[in-house]
Formats: C-alpha cells, structure tokens, sequence
C-alpha cells in the first residue's frame, strides 16, 4: 500500500479563502483538511476519486485505523480514494453531541468544495466490499442517500445540491435534530440507500451485507470509553479484531516516517522538555545487556557523563532510513508528538534500540491513545510484539504525578533460565479440559496437568473473601510454583488463586471461560459470548471456545469412509449433547431433533451420522432414531466400537449440533462445511426464574431493540449490573443464543445447513489472538516497583 498525504487535527488544519456560507451570503473560513490518499496503480483508467469524510475523535484511533486498513483490503486497486479525517474541527460547540463528532457531516458540502460527491462514514463502520460501487451509483435528484432521512451515518451526498441546506455555518450553529428537518423539508431531498451498505450490529448478514457499523457502543470491541461504558463482548467482534490482528502482525499504520501527519513537523519541535534522569535499574539493565552504544532522544542530565559513545537523536532524524543503530535508546518528551505520529516513531525506535528501549513518559489528557496509562502499554505492546529479542521499560508519569513502571525484560531472562513452568489445572467438565490442553499445546511450551477434586467455595463468599478465607493445602500441588496455570470453571478458578497466594504472586493465572470469582484476581481472562461479562483490559474476547483442529492418518480414514460408504450423500452429521442450565434437552426436544433432522437430510437425498456425547442420557440415541426414517449410522456414547466423532469432522460434508455444546458447534464450523444448530428450550424453575423476571425487569438483559431495531445504548443501572458480574458477586446466565450468532449458524428450525459466516481463517485468526494474549503473560511486560 501507498499513502500520499495524510490528515490533521484540528491545532494544524488550514483554512482556505472565506466562502459564502447559508442562506444569507456570510463570509465564514472553512477547515482545509489534508486527505489519507489511496493511490491507483500506474496506468489504471480514469476515474473520480472516492471522497470519503470520516467522523471521528481522539479516542477511536483504533477504529479510524481499522477502517482505513479494511478499505485497503477491499478497495479497487486501479481507483483513487480519498479519506478525510474529521477530528477536532474548529467553531463548533459539542455540547448535547453523542460522539465528538456528531454534527461534521453536515460541514461536508462546504469542506468538499461544493462540488462532486462525497461519502460519509462513522468511525465506529468497516467496509467489507469495495466502497467504489455505492459512491458511483444514480442519485437521481436526490441531495442525498441514507437508511432514513435520519440515519445518516452512513450517506452519499451531493455537495452542490445539499450546500443551501447543510454548510458550515448550519453544521457549527444548529441541531442535528434541525438539520435533519432542513433537509425534510426539501421534496425529493432524500433517497434510500440500500441496506447493504449500512448493516448495524445484528443486521449484518455473512456475505451478503458490504458495511458493518458497530453502532451499540456498549459492544464496541475496541472499548474506546471504558469510563463511560461496562462493555460487553459483540457477537461480531472477531471480524474487527481479526483485522486488528492482521494490521498489527504486518505493522500497518496510518502514518508511516516516508509519510508522517501534517501535525508532525510542528509537534516534533515540541520535544525539548526539561532534562530527564535515567534511573538506576535502567542503567543496570542496559550492563546486563552489554549495551555500549547509548542513542538519547530529549535532553538527559546524565548525556555528559555516559562516555563517547552516546549519540543525540532529534526526532526529525527518526526518518532517515539511513540513521545507525544503537544497542540502547532513552527517549522522553514523546508525548508531546501528534498522537497519529506516535506508532511509526516508537516503531523506529524499536528498530534502533537492538537491545533496550526506556521510554520516560506522561498522560496526554487529550483522550488519545496516550491519555492513559494503559493505552501507552498497548501501543508499546503491540510494537514490541516485531521486536521480541529486545526488551524495554516504560515509565509513564498520570495526571497525578505518579509514575507507574512496567518492565519487558524476558529476551533477558530467556538467556538464564529454562522455559516457562506451566500447570494446566483439569476439572470433571471433558469440554474444558480439551480447551486447556489444546492452548497449552499451542503455547509449546512443557506443562503438566493437575486434576482438581477439592469441592469448590460458595461463589458469594468467594467473591467477597478471597484469598483472606484460610485454605489446606490442595493434594498434589507444591512448590516450586509454576510460571502460569491455565484454569477453567469454578473449583479450578480458586485453586488457582491459592497458587498465586502461596507462590506470592508470582504465577501468572489465565482463566478460560467464566471464573465467578472476581474478575480482576486473574493476569488474564479468555471469555466467549455466552457469559456476557463486562470486558476490561485483562478480558480477551473470542467469539468461540479454543478448539485445534483434530487429525486422523490416512489409515484411519479410509477405515472409517470404508464403514459409511453404503450410506447415501450427503453424509450430515448430528452431534447430541445435552442439558445444560437454562437449556433442556428432554424426550420432546429429542424427538423434535430427530424429525427436524431427518426431513433436512432426507430432503437433500443423504444420510445420518449420528453420535451423542459424554453428558447425554442413555435414552437419547433410542428416542432420536425412532423419529428418524432414512439411512443412518448412529454411535451411543461409551460403547466399546472405536469414537467416531473425529472421522465425523473429517468426513462429513455437513453438521446438525445441538446449541448446547459449543465446542462440538466450533469444531463443526472449524471445517468450513455447512453446519446448522439446534437450539434447546430454556425451562427455569425457582430462584432462575424469580431472578431472570427481575433482570428483565430492571432492563439488564433482553435490551435487543431500541427504535432503529439494533441493541439499547448501556444506561448506568445496566453498568452497575455488570460490575457485580465482574465482580463474583452476581452469576450470570448462559446465553448460547450470542455465541450461535457470534459463529454465524442458523437455526435447523428454518431448514439450512449451509457454510457458517465465522469462516475457518477467522476462528484461526481468533486462535491466534488467544494464544498471544497468553505468551504475552511471560514474555510482555510486567509492573514494577518505582
């Protein structure tokens, strides 16, 4: 990819000569924006760029870059674009806004020159087609195309015809409501757009949809008001994290040193703070190390004392292709860059330092990634992951003046000790086990797997106790402590705390699933849709459970093709769980399976392949066949015949799960083959029922449809709510619903089984981002003591 220009913020945005603006011919300057530009091919055909006007704010910098990444991936390359970023425009008051960019959309006649076209997009939007299509098509006499004459976050507006009505001077003095009505009050003003360029949250269809607008902004999956918001996992996140994940490993950004913001060059002469003092520890560090080459960026008291080998860095040099590396870099000030300029700055750094990178640093305040303490982790985080034989350390100073220091010194400790200790703590539950196991295979590193059996503590009391409630000793566990234990369900979550009590917290503790003991006694938590928790910085979303893809050798499977090739194709295999609180799995359910089963199939001309599992009755595999009247090979869980299941996922050309088992439901999509669920009835009883009512009640849960028809907006009970989630103090019901449509299956009630809208390359990407997340445990960084 090419990037020409690039875009500004509102202290560098150029004003170009005063226009006429409104009704009554008043002179008023409009912002001059410097567009992103997405170069066409030498010798592509002619064509108009594609104007696109991006709302956006400081604190969505992880969604801007998505888009413009995702258009990369889906634009045409023989055609120019042109994104322009609308942050921080001058002469608007944002009182009453939603956002921090709500009324700029109606700025873009005039900022686009009062001529040609121009699309306009929320930040929180991908594009999953090429845009090129809908900037293109007939607009009529229209002024405009939208969802609705209000839904306008997604439009296709004519600037010459919608400037009487929406202008700079309107944008900046009237409601969002009043501009609407304007435009109303303009026959033939408004055009429909259509639906598939504009689907939110849950209006996304797989494939058939060419927008995806992540408008509910509770489930926004780059958090980006973690103060404002209690957020909760979108059941289509991967699809923005598994971008996030792409962009990250190939280290795109938005700005790069052949190409920095317009603000760099300005806000570079603002890095020449007071004189900074390098720590003792750094410096015994950088010994350890054998650092001899010391580059400093920002004046350092120590610079005359360092010896000859030290070397001043300006900023502006950063960009020179040719500067020399050094074994270790200090830089402090960097704060004081264009937010936009800081990924490709600490990039460079990281290439220079070949050995250690300190960065002295303090809070923005302006929102951006660097206004908090965790948004300087994850950036330098993210760009560390290139560079894992250097370590660094970060020393970041918040509005309070306390400094918070955090430490990646693994390429250090990898050189003296053996690999990573891991225990791997096993329950009763098969499904989580093969979880646990599968990630520490993946991690590849040596581990070992302890079975749990002490009786776990009441949640409540768990909750409110913690590691103050005395415990015995857990039979088989001892020193030497491991580095980290990977746990899942309950009873493992708190033997897991007592082993970083007892190794005094020096194990690192990953929890799968949800652990109903507070969520913040874990270093990280890996958690699926079902459990709707409340997302923090130690959440790791996934949208399925990890599951590694099974093998069998080619004798084993032409043994078992050998065993079905009586059977007519296709071959759809039905995998039965069972009951699992709220859901049922009784004698109507099962009927009900096998004869939804048996008409799809038979309607296709194929077969059976029938297999329960460990949880399910003895009576369910007789109850599903005598409602089943074509060709069937059916397996009874525990019989001594070898187990089918994975000849099953290899063989099969298509699945029927029951909604219950999410692993077996995964390992069906993991395919890629059609696969289609049966979801089983909720039956509550008792204090379940009492309690759902009054959630329902209360607005915690069900908040399915506002009046645009997508998820309610969060109020603030619901974030209390989900507090106490978090906090082990309330134990939330399973909701598989979330993770069906998370894996994009549908029902077998509406008689498709067809290739699931989570493709197997995003389960990969998902696998990927766990794993990470867990290694980065170990070998990220760590707080440390001032």
């Amino acid at each position: 990819m090419r990037l020409e220009g690039s875009a500004q913020s509102s202290s560098s945005i150029d004003t170009c000569d005063p226009v006429a603006s409104g009704d009554i011919g008043e002179q008023i300057a409009i912002p001059r924006i410097e567009p992103i530009v997405l170069v066409a091919r030498a010798g592509a055909p002619q064509a108009p760029a594609v104007r696109i006007f991006l709302g956006t704010e400081p604190a969505q910098h992880r969604a801007e870059r998505m888009f413009v990444y995702a258009l990369e991936q889906v634009r045409n390359p023989d055609r120019r674009y042109e994104i322009y970023r609308m942050t921080g425009l001058p002469g608007f008051a944002q009182a009453g806004w939603r956002t921090g960019f709500t009324n700029y959309r109606f700025a873009i006649p005039d900022l686009a020159g009062r001529h040609g076209r121009a699309l306009y997009n929320d930040v929180d939007q991908l594009y999953t087609a090429d845009p090129a299509p809908l900037f293109d098509q007939p607009m009529g006499e229209h002024g405009y195309l939208a969802l609705s004459p209000r839904e306008t976050a997604v439009m296709l507006i004519d600037c010459e015809r919608m400037q009487r009505c929406w202008n700079m001077k309107a944008a900046t003095t009237t409601s969002k409501k009043k501009l609407h009505a304007l435009a109303a009050e303009i026959p033939g003003c408004f055009g429909i757009l259509d639906a598939i360029w504009h689907a939110r949250d849950l209006e996304y269809k797989h494939g058939e949809s060419r927008l995806l607008h992540y408008t509910t902004l509770h489930l926004q999956p780059w958090r980006p008001l973690p103060a404002q918001y209690s957020y909760q996992i979108h059941p289509y996140a991967e699809i923005f994290l598994s971008l996030e994940e792409a962009a990250d490993a190939s280290g795109y950004e938005l700005y790069t040193a052949a190409q920095p913001s317009p603000r760099f060059v300005h806000s570079s002469r603002e890095v020449t703070t007071h004189p900074a003092l390098i720590p003792e520890d750094v410096k015994l560090l950088s010994r350890k190390l054998q650092c001899a080459k010391l580059g400093l960026i920002g004046p350092w008291q120590q610079a005359k004392t360092l010896g000859p080998a030290v070397r001043q860095i300006d900023i502006d040099q950063l960009r020179q292709v040719d500067l020399p590396p050094q074994d270790f870099i200090a830089a402090h000030g960097l704060e004081k860059l264009a937010p936009e300029d800081l990924p490709w700055v600490m990039d460079r750094l990281f290439s220079l330092a070949t050995r250690l990178l300190y960065i002295q640093a303090r809070l923005s305040g302006d929102g951006s990634m660097i206004s908090s303490v965790s948004g300087w982790r994850r950036l330098l985080r993210r760009i560390a992951r290139r560079y894992p034989d250097r370590c660094w350390q970060l020393d970041c100073e918040d509005e309070k003046g306390r400094t918070q220091r955090f430490v990646a010194d693994y390429a250090l400790r990898v050189k003296t000790a053996d690999s990573p200790k891991v225990w791997v703590l096993l329950s009763k539950h098969a499904g989580d086990n093969a979880q646990l196991i599968a990630m520490a295979d993946a991690l590849g590193w040596p581990y070992e797997c302890k079975r749990i059996t002490t009786p776990p503590r009441p949640y409540l009391l768990d909750a409110l106790l913690g590691t103050r409630l005395p415990r015995q000793p857990v039979p088989g566990l001892s020193a030497p402590w491991p580095d980290l234990v990977l746990s899942s369900g309950r009873r493992c979550a708190q033997v897991a705390q007592w082993i970083k009590h007892r190794s005094r917290g020096t194990t690192r503790l990953a929890h799968v699933g949800r652990a109903q003991v507070p969520l913040w006694r874990f270093d990280l938590v890996l958690s699926t849709p079902q459990y709707g928790l409340a997302l923090a910085d130690n959440v790791v979303d996934l949208p399925a459970p990890y599951m590694n893809p099974r093998t069998l050798d080619q004798a084993q499977l032409e043994l078992w093709r050998q065993r079905f090739t009586s059977l007519p194709r296709p071959w759809i295999a039905v995998l039965v769980g069972a009951s699992a609180s709220p859901y049922c799995m009784d004698a109507d359910a099962e009927v009900r399976l096998g004869r939804e089963a048996n008409a799809a199939v038979k309607a296709m001309g194929g077969s059976i392949l029938l297999s329960t599992s460990p949880r399910s009755s003895a009576t369910t595999t007789d109850t599903l066949l005598s409602a089943i009247d074509i060709p069937c090979w059916s397996y009874r869980f525990g019989e001594t015949q070898d187990n089918p299941y994975p000849a099953f996922l290899a063989l099969a050309d298509g699945f029927i799960v029951t909604g219950d088992s999410l692993s077996m439901l995964t390992e069906a999509c993991m395919t890629g083959r059609p696969v289609a669920v049966f979801p089983l009835p909720i039956q509550r009883r008792g204090k379940a029922r009492l309690r759902h009512a009054l959630e329902q009640r209360l607005g915690v849960i069900d908040r399915t449809t506002g009046v645009r028809g997508t998820p309610k907006q969060q109020e603030g009970f619901s974030r209390l709510y989900f507090k106490l989630v978090s906090g082990g103090l309330i134990r939330r019901e399973r909701q598989f619903e979330q993770a069906h449509i998370a894996l994009g299956v549908m029902p077998l009630s509406e008689g498709l089984i067809q290739p699931p809208g989570l493709s197997p390359q995003l389960l990969k990407s998902a696998r990927e981002r766990a794993i990470n997340a867990i290694r980065g445990l170990i070998i990220g960084d760590h707080p440390s003591s001032y």
